[in-house]
């Protein structure tokens, strides 16, 4: 999902969790839910299957890589991950402050 989608669609219909670690989380973050890549597994009953699940981390490599894994491996199928992660989102965000 790309950032401009992300904020044209209604809150309220999706999960969005930040996989990254505590100490990105303090940069900023888009959620409130916190679960660190290597925690998701562990904590996968916390998925909300009956919403459009959004994980994204820094840039996207690591929630791209998490959502495969939630895909094949827990046949998670409403899933998705922030194209260009945080770092995408703080500079649409910048751009649209400007």
């Amino acid at each position: 999902m790309k950032v401009e989608e992300l904020l044209n669609t209604e809150k309220e219909s999706l999960q969005i969790i930040d996989i990254r670690e505590p100490y990105e989380v303090e940069d900023g973050c888009i959620c409130d839910l916190n679960i660190p890549m290597n925690d998701v597994i562990r904590r996968v009953n916390e998925l909300d299957k009956n919403k459009k699940i959004i994980l994204y981390c820094n840039t996207g490599k690591r929630s791209r890589s998490m959502v495969y894994i939630l895909k094949t491996q827990f046949n998670i199928v409403n899933i998705d991950e922030l194209e260009g992660g945080f770092q995408a989102w703080q500079e649409i965000n910048a751009n649209i402050m400007s």
